[in-house]
């Protein structure tokens, strides 16, 4: 009912031409009933709330209990409460009596005081009785509290009253005195990222990835073990510096396409500083597209945020310049050998075999398994949920990060989507303030030397100011980057003309083969087909260069040295154990759903190209596909939809008739495989010896 009274509203907004007729007083009470209770607070809020009283109720319960004791042992007294022991059982009723603010106060103190938990969750259990008062009976319950002590008649809020208000503010200076009971979620911290990529490039040093690449491009065979290794850890490098960048929460993260990003930005100039420009839709707008008017919403999807992400090579723990470059590189070379679609995700779901499947995006409860694994391993005792990038880049980035490099108050609020005009309840006022101060953003926070677009015209008073120590060592490096460009244009030439490196008359304009040049793009800002490998410096400076280093050294020489693993030495598991081949790339079968139509899926999966990955449909597979190494993979699965098929095409593809034969097609794929081949199993189709997994194994088929 709710889903369709937001329905009709947004009908209203989006044709307000027409008038619809007039409905009758108890449907549209009734429709307003259903509003207050599905659209007043959010399903999650609601959620939060009723457990909230429903605890509260098993507390007043045993409260109860022990009142009714210590009355039948003639030990009750005043002091031990209220003598009407059946009224004080109903103060948590939705009608409250003279028993329920003092009941709520002794529920706040059990939880904030006797068990210690956090002043969010006691503001919650606060907020929930006070939500279930008000909305009791008309206005009777709202407003300031009061109880006539004669007539025992309450008026107003229980919540509301002085003794549950003094137990909030008692718990309110408890939470921030010291030694107080704190148990909120952390923030990421600079040292604990340089911890975190630390554990990581000791567990997974750059050798394991490049041997992993040498054995892609030799066409050899890859071990599993290696290539799971190296995707896990780059993806948590990529995800986390990713997140702390640009102050993203988990669950959005995973939703980043390979469309929002953009690869190898020329800069801005005189100077050209290279950068990727991230889009993203602003996070703290309005997100139910069906509430918005087309027009509009055309309108705000097209104003979301955008990131120049620039190269720190000062703080390369949290460099996301260089670890998402290096883990999208990865994706498309090593896991799909083939690049991304504009619809594909930047951190799909990876299958515990190694398979990838672009399409899905990473889920929020895999998101946090992992943190939570590496942030064991790495020793970080601190509890991370799903903001603790998103605060912990904040934080740096006003109060930690070096002198000089402190974000203003206003670039703040930019950047992680605060600024003015981005509440969910003024969206015309947001979509005006967005179109008349499009200029005025801070994008560009991240680049060494920022225009300050806010404070002149395209940043003019910076172009005019004298010349700064910082824009001259950037300077500096723009030759330097400008220069590489001329020596591989120049090595080119020679690789044509056939003359060894020995032969060239300028030898130490070479870079070495380990050093590919950079390229510095014509275009303000382009698209590129593939993500850059990561680029190399110069070394002809002491300065460090705003340009990852080679991909063949570790990016974090200030946290560990640099780990050069030959390719036998990889892991040591490999010398004392065989090898398990890697899953072929862009092979792999989708699971099937839970319910009634799972079989259903599995036909189609069998029969239809786009239901399956790999662009055939699973009847069509070459062998190689599905056997060999590929059999734990995807051979067993195959067999379960080719059995499923095969039968339902037996059963001459009658819905109706299928289900009667096998009504454990209702249950799920599991119980309707095992009916089957109970069912070939007497017909003669196979054999009744059982195979290492329990199952009867094929003897014969009689069609494909």
């Amino acid at each position: 009912m709710a889903r369709g009274t937001t329905k009709k509203i947004a009908a209203a907004v989006n044709k307000p031409g027409q008038k619809a007729a007039t409905a009758s007083t108890s449907a549209l009470q009734e429709q307003r009933e259903e509003a207050r209770q599905t659209l007043l607070k959010a399903k999650g809020t609601r959620s939060q709330y009723a457990g909230h009283l429903e605890r509260g109720r098993r507390f007043l319960a045993v409260v109860v209990e022990q009142k009714r004791t210590t009355q039948a042992e003639g030990t009750h007294s005043q002091a031990d409460g209220e003598s009407d022991i059946d009224a004080y059982s109903r103060a948590f009723d939705i009608i409250p009596n003279r028993y329920s603010a003092s009941a709520l106060e002794l529920f706040l103190v059990q939880k904030g005081l006797t068990e210690g938990r956090s002043l969010s969750t006691t503001w919650g259990i606060f907020s929930a009785f006070k939500d279930m008062w008000k909305n009791a009976k008309g206005e009777t319950y709202r407003g300031p509290y009061h109880c006539n002590e004669g007539t025992g008649v309450v008026t107003g809020n229980p919540a509301l009253s002085a003794a549950a208000q003094d137990m909030m503010e008692v718990l309110k200076n408890n939470e921030g005195a010291e030694g107080g009971s704190r148990n909120h979620v952390s923030a990421m911290t600079i040292e604990d990222m340089q911890k975190l990529m630390a554990w990581s490039y000791s567990q997974c040093p750059d050798g394991i990835v490049s041997h992993v690449r040498q054995s892609v491009e030799g066409r050899s065979t890859l071990d599993v073990a290696d290539v799971i290794l190296a995707q896990r850890h780059l993806m948590v490098r990529a995800f986390s510096t990713t997140g702390i960048t640009i102050w993203t929460r988990n669950f959005e993260l995973t939703k980043i396409k390979r469309k929002d990003i953009v690869w190898n930005c020329q800069g801005h100039p005189p100077y050209g500083i290279p950068f990727d420009l991230v889009s993203l839709v602003n996070r703290k707008g309005w997100q139910r597209k069906g509430e918005i008017d087309g027009a509009l919403e055309g309108i705000y999807f097209r104003l979301g945020h955008e990131y120049e992400v620039y190269a720190q090579p000062k703080t390369p723990e949290i460099c996301m310049f260089t670890h998402l470059r290096a883990w999208v590189s990865f994706l498309e070379e090593v896991l799909l050998q083939r690049p991304l679609q504009p619809e594909e995700y930047i951190f799909p779901r990876v299958g515990a075999n190694g398979v990838v499947y672009p399409s899905d995006e990473l889920s929020y409860d895999a998101v946090m398994k992992t943190l939570t694994w590496i942030c064991a391993e790495a020793g970080l005792t601190a509890r991370y949920t799903s903001h603790c990038f998103r605060r912990g880049g904040a934080r740096y980035r006003f109060m930690f990060a070096p002198l000089g490099e402190r974000w203003s108050l206003s670039t703040i609020r930019w950047w992680g989507a605060w600024a003015a005009g981005e509440s969910v309840d003024t969206l015309i006022r947001y979509l005006l303030d967005e179109l008349t101060q499009y200029e005025k953003n801070h994008r560009d926070a991240l680049c060494p030397i920022p225009r300050e677009g806010d404070k002149s015209f395209n940043g003019d008073h910076i172009l005019t100011a004298p010349i700064t120590a910082a824009e001259t060592r950037e300077l500096k490096m723009s030759f330097d980057r400008e220069l590489n460009r001329l020596s591989g244009k120049v090595e080119e030439v020679l690789d044509k003309l056939t003359l060894s490196p020995a032969s060239s008359p300028y030898p130490s304009l070479l870079p070495s083969p380990s050093q590919p040049p950079i390229s510095v793009q014509p275009t303000v800002c382009h698209q590129a087909t593939n993500p850059p490998s990561l680029l190399s410096s110069t070394e002809t400076s002491s300065i460090p260069s705003p340009v990852p280093v080679d991909s063949a050294s570790s990016p974090f020489p200030r946290i560990i040295p640099a780990l050069q693993v030959p390719p036998s030495d990889c892991h040591q598991h490999s010398r004392s154990a065989a090898k398990k081949t890697a899953p072929i790339p862009g092979i792999g079968i989708p699971d099937l759903p839970r319910g009634q139509e799972a079989w259903l899926a599995a036909v189609k999966q069998w029969e239809d190209p786009a239901a399956s990955i790999g662009g055939k449909g699973l009847k069509d597979w070459p062998e190689e596909w599905y056997t060999g190494p590929m059999r734990t993979i995807t051979g067993v699965k195959r067999n379960i939809r080719k059995v499923i098929a095969i039968e339902f095409y037996r059963l001459q593809r009658d819905h109706q008739v299928f289900l009667e034969a096998y009504p454990e097609a209702t249950r799920g794929v599991k119980p309707l495989f095992d009916a089957i081949q109970r069912q070939r199993e007497g017909r003669g189709e196979i054999t009744g010896r059982a195979s290492k997994n329990g199952r009867p194994e094929v003897r014969a088929s009689s069609s494909r």
